[in-house]
């Protein structure tokens, strides 16, 4: 026996498949003391039996009556026995565990004869959780209403946890990104590791069925050790198991264009209110489970598929954002010269993007022997969608449209695999152990011909010199219009995006990890150790096929090409560009608990995290020469040591007080350190070459640039042109760089909390009420950012900024990965809830967030990340209020749940949230550029970064180019209560966009099977933004667009008195109104059809 249990040990620690090793409880335990008359009861024997599987775990209460259980299935029921001499048979019946969080369970014993059961509710049973946290079991995930089928819909429910729309269903929770969220199933981290997707998951969809999911937490300062490697919040899923009876379940949903909403409120660029819309969703599933072998052998099996089309967002004509200045004929026309001249088909419009998402979960436990319980689970996730490349924009100023080639599928497949093996040694020695493995794929592909090169053409008909005749001061943009001419002249993109030029990521991650108990008396303690290997294979070329802009119409016609920028490797071999690193992580922890009464609980722990890197990227010479280190260094040795403390404190049975304090570290995505392999700027080469101002062509040479921008056709490239971009490795000197500061800091946040639960029993409204509070607050300790290390000062700007300017010629940057430590996140929640034995359970939260930072880190790329920021030192990220603050929000639920007729239920759920808009800032666009720098500012990258200066009403450091602009301007500044800021630069995020009120409904009803016994139908519904449906005009979620920055003026300098900058000149204001998102603005209604056995 003990070679098997060696053997069953090996195979789950080698075996398995998921995401980092760092633990992650799935089980649950319970800690008790018997008592008879106040006194302790030593040697009574206390079976612990999980009802559906009859797995019993049995222990022996120490002299101090103590009792302890771990590595427990969590869910229920669990029935816990007590048998002593001189006393009668007790049971407490009816206990539900949590994965994470120990119950404590007080047990009285009787020898007035005759055996004893009480309910988990009456006996005094306590779940001990330091910090907030939101639990919700299978029957309340069935409750939720979510037309989306999405995990995301359910985390929503947490106080703390909040959904915004316009990034992908991303969850931020108490105002932190959502891909700082650790989101783990069975123990398997499935976060988005790399960090693309915006939405914190690796597919578009949660990644097991729902239907699959036994439990659900969302923790925001969970002390335990086991915890760790995220930011944000943690989201643990545990998955059902079987048990002794066979269940089962299939399920069809369905939705459509007829089924959603077509009107919400007019918006800037929907000034009708009406969306077109042609779509629809099918989503069908399973799920079985039961026993192999009676009371040893279980497996639980789901499956769950859904095939979606969705209509896209920007366009013309009847879509909800209409590009302005563009029309159905132009893009005819622009397809019909690609057919013709280039043999290519554009695909015209992107009307639609078509989604699958297919899963499916296979779970064993195994009872090996009394003690010892082996759990393994599969997972495999592939989802796949259309994306839009992201150039189309519906701004006045620069207004663009991407056609269907030049959009993409983003297939992604996940497979994960997960063993567990727990086992009770003696009473008071247990032991975890577990392995893991996890495969990540994602490869897009184009929806057009490919490979070709990416053009975007200017929908002016010719030139501005073939229009006017005079020098061309706009040979590579397309014309901006002006103030009174109106919109500028669109622009129309097709081919494959540049960034799907040469890009993939595949993920390989497998590890281990320990955990070992001790009980002795009234303090336990647990050590745990963790390794865990990642492997990242990242393809990221832009231009690698080269990226065209055509002036004119004319100018495509023409083959003429304005621009050709294009990129390779010196090598001729792309994967010599390709980020591929490995590295391992190593997490240690200790932690002691001590409970000295049935009222108290504290718990010390500290955690250790270190990394291994054998490899760094290639060195970059010239990097080295220009200041003195190498760009080589990355997070190998790094070492971050977490220390922990909570305590729970039960002082009356109607009052619960819970905190604690710890450090935790961790959880940034890996695209940081990759983007220090891929722009390392040693193998990778890329040319840009564009005409002269006069349209002439010389540069580099006449004949390279004659080469390169003439008789163009999309697929080939003149040899004089791919042999300058090989041999040119001059421009290395000058290449962008991506370096990690050699004293780089890994992530970490201070978390802190206090709760308080009061369950009072009042004379007018009666007892069962759980009224309650948490106070987080979470002060960065180290976070990263992104600033030029090329740049230098060489002045001020007229309202006191830093003004710089290049160290090198030309536009590329060395973007410099550091830490700053400030920001903190306040959030304060107020909550209550009540449910009657009836049926009815309602309860609500109000949250208020005080959340900031410096830098948001929501790029996948240096510089996108680097530019996508409000900045006052324009090479800096601003200080003050985050993007993923919600100020305020009150979330409220009415649950009801009766059985009218037998014992086939009736249910209806309804949730609604009232929140504050998302923040953004105001800002001031460069659109000159000097050698790819802000001719004001003297960065490169975004131009519109900038906080605006607010004028005084006659400000000597401010001129105009018209009356009409500070007229403008000075409306927009009184009419936003911007009067207080006059003289200054505005705060980061000083505006808020409005308020959003959303509520969802489910409603189901149970009917019986014919002729099959213990089976029924559920015939369902969900509802999402039943206001909507009420009033067109409600329910509309208003906001600027992603990366929340807009711009009310342009910025050019004015010199004088030697001074190159002594005043600003504003022009081209914009009134940067918040426009409604009319997607998500829209009611929606899923139907569906269940039959459970």
């Amino acid at each position: 026996m003990r070679n098997l249990l060696l053997t069953t040990a090996i195979v789950a620690t080698a075996s398995a498949i998921a995401a980092p090793a760092y633990a992650q409880e799935t089980t649950s335990s319970i800690r008790g003391v018997v008592t008879a008359d106040g006194v302790a009861v030593a040697g009574a024997a206390v079976s612990i039996t999980h009802v559906p599987s009859g797995t019993t775990s049995k222990v022996t209460t120490g002299s101090d009556g103590g009792f302890a259980a771990s590595g427990l299935r969590i869910g229920g029921p669990f029935t816990v026995t007590v048998v002593a001499d001189g006393y009668a048979e007790t049971k407490v019946t009816d206990i539900s565990l949590v994965a994470g969080q120990p119950l404590r369970l007080p047990i009285a014993l009787d020898n007035s004869g005759g055996d004893i059961v009480v309910t988990a509710a009456s006996s005094g049973a306590t779940e001990i959780s330091p910090g907030p946290s939101t639990v919700l079991d299978r029957e309340k995930i069935e409750g939720v209403a979510s037309v989306a089928r999405d995990i995301r819909d359910i985390v929503r429910r947490d106080p703390f946890a909040t959904i915004d729309p316009g990034q992908s269903r991303g969850v931020m929770i108490a105002g932190q990104n959502a891909r700082l969220n650790k989101f783990s199933v069975d123990g398997l981290r499935f976060s988005d590791n790399f960090g693309l997707n915006v939405g914190g998951l690796p597919t578009a969809r949660g990644p097991v069925p729902l239907d699959a999911i036994e439990q659900l937490s969302v923790k925001i300062a969970p002390y335990d050790i086991t915890e760790g490697d995220f930011q944000g919040g943690a989201i643990n899923l545990v998955l059902r198991s079987g048990g002794n009876t066979f269940t089962g379940s299939a399920f069809f949903t369905y939705t459509d264009d007829n089924l959603t909403g077509s009107r919400t409120k007019p918006g800037l660029t929907n000034p009708s209110g009406r969306v077109r819309l042609d779509f629809d969703s099918k989503n069908w599933g399973a799920f079985l489970s039961g026993p192999i072998i009676k009371d040893k052998l279980f497996f639980a099996f789901s499956y769950e598929r859904l095939e979606e089309s969705q209509p896209t967002s920007i366009g013309v004509g009847g879509f909800a954002n209409v590009v302005p200045n563009l029309t159905q004929a132009q893009i005819d026309n622009i397809g019909s010269i690609a057919n013709s001249v280039y043999d290519y088909d554009t695909g015209g419009v992107f009307a639609s993007t078509k989604e699958t998402d297919e899963k499916y979960t296979a779970k064993i436990d195994w009872n090996v022997v009394d003690g010892h319980r082996l759990s393994m689970t599969y997972i495999h996730n592939e989802g796949t969608v259309g994306a839009v490349s992201g150039f189309s924009s519906t701004n006045v100023g620069s207004p663009a449209l991407t056609l269907s080639s030049n959009n993409y599928l983003r297939p992604e497949t996940v497979d994960s695999f997960v063993g567990q093996l727990n086992s009770d040694w003696s009473d008071n020695f247990h032991t975890e152990i577990r392995g893991n493995y996890r495969k990540y794929d994602l490869v897009p592909v184009p929806f057009g011909e490919f490979p070709f090169s990416e053009f975007s053409v200017c929908l002016d008909p010719s030139s501005t010199t073939q229009q006017n005749g005079l020098p061309n001061t706009n040979a590579i943009a397309c014309s901006v219009g002006s103030t009174t001419a109106g919109p500028a002249a669109s622009r129309l993109f097709f081919g494959p995006d540049r960034f799907r030029h040469f890009n993939f990521v595949r993920t390989k991650q497998y590890g281990a990890d320990i955990a070992v108990r001790w009980e002795y008396g009234d303090i336990s303690a647990k050590l745990t150790a963790a390794w865990s290997h990642l492997d990242v294979a990242n393809a990221f070329t832009q231009n690698a096929l080269g990226t065209y802009y055509f002036d004119s119409v004319a100018d495509l016609q023409n083959r003429r090409a304005s621009t050709l920028t294009l990129a390779g490797s010196i090598t001729g071999d792309l994967n010599d560009v390709l980020a591929s690193f490995k590295y391992d992580q190593y997490t240690f922890g200790a932690q002691a608990n001590w409970d000295p009464s049935a009222d108290f609980s504290a718990t010390i722990g500290v955690r250790a995290d270190t990394y291994d890197m054998n490899e760094g990227p290639p060195l970059n010479r010239f990097f080295l020469e220009r200041y003195g280190f190498a760009n080589t260094h990355v997070i190998s040795g790094k070492l971050i040591v977490q220390p922990r403390a909570s305590f729970t404190w039960t002082p009356t049975p109607e009052l619960r007080v819970r905190g604690g304090i710890g450090l935790f570290g961790g959880g940034s995505p890996d695209v940081f350190l990759g983007n220090s392999f891929s722009v390392a700027g040693v193998f990778g080469n890329s040319i840009t070459i564009n005409r002269n101002l006069d349209g002439s062509c010389s540069l580099p040479t006449a004949a390279i640039c004659d080469a390169a921008l003439n008789n163009v056709d999309g697929r080939t490239f003149n040899p004089l042109v791919t042999d300058y971009l090989a041999n040119n490795t001059g421009s290395l000197a000058l290449a962008n760089v991506n370096a990690m500061d050699p004293d780089f800091k890994l992530q970490s946040t201070w978390k802190t909390s206090l709760s308080v639960d009061y369950a009072p029993d009042t004379r007018f409204l009666g007892g069962g009420w759980n009224v309650g509070g948490d106070v987080y607050y979470g002060f960065v300790n180290n976070a990263p950012i992104y600033y030029d290390l090329r740049l230098r000062q060489i002045g001020t700007t007229p309202d006191g900024r830093p003004r710089y300017a290049s160290t090198t010629a030309g536009a590329n940057t060395d973007l410099f990965l550091t830490n700053v430590d400030k920001g903190h996140s306040l959030v304060a929640v107020a909550r209550i809830d009540k449910a009657w034995d009836w049926g009815l359970s309602v309860g609500g939260s109000f949250t208020f967030q005080d959340v900031t930072d410096v830098s948001a880190m929501n790029g996948t790329t240096a510089s996108g990340t680097y530019g996508q920021n409000a900045m006052v030192d324009p090479n800096v990220a601003a200080y003050g209020t985050s993007i993923y603050e919600i100020r305020n929000s009150w979330k409220f639920y009415v649950d009801f749940d009766k059985a009218f007729f037998g014992d086939y239920k009736t249910r209806f759920s309804l949730f609604g949230e009232l929140r504050s808009g998302i923040p953004y800032s105001l800002t001031m666009n460069d659109p000159t550029l000097l050698a790819g720098h802000s001719s004001v500012f003297g960065t490169a990258g975004n131009a519109n970064r900038y906080l605006l200066y607010v004028p005084q009403t006659n400000d000597p450091l401010v001129t105009y180019d018209a009356p009409g602009t500070k007229a403008a301007l000075d409306a927009f500044i009184a009419a936003n209560g911007l009067e207080k800021y006059r003289g200054s630069i505005l705060p980061k995020n000083s505006q808020r966009a409005p308020n959003w009120f959303k509520i969802d409904v489910h409603v189901d009803q149970e009917v019986p099977v014919p002729l099959v016994r213990g089976a029924r139908f559920k015939l369902f519904a969900d509802i999402e933004n039943v206001l909507n449906l009420i009033d067109k005009d409600w329910g509309a979620l208003r906001q600027v667009a992603f990366p929340y920055l807009t711009q009310v003026v342009n910025v050019a300098c004015v010199p004088g008195g030697g001074n190159p900058c002594a005043q600003y000149r504003y022009s081209g204001f914009s009134n940067p109104a918040v426009d409604n998102q009319a997607r998500f603005s829209l009611w929606g209604l899923r139907i569906g059809a269940k039959v459970e056995f």
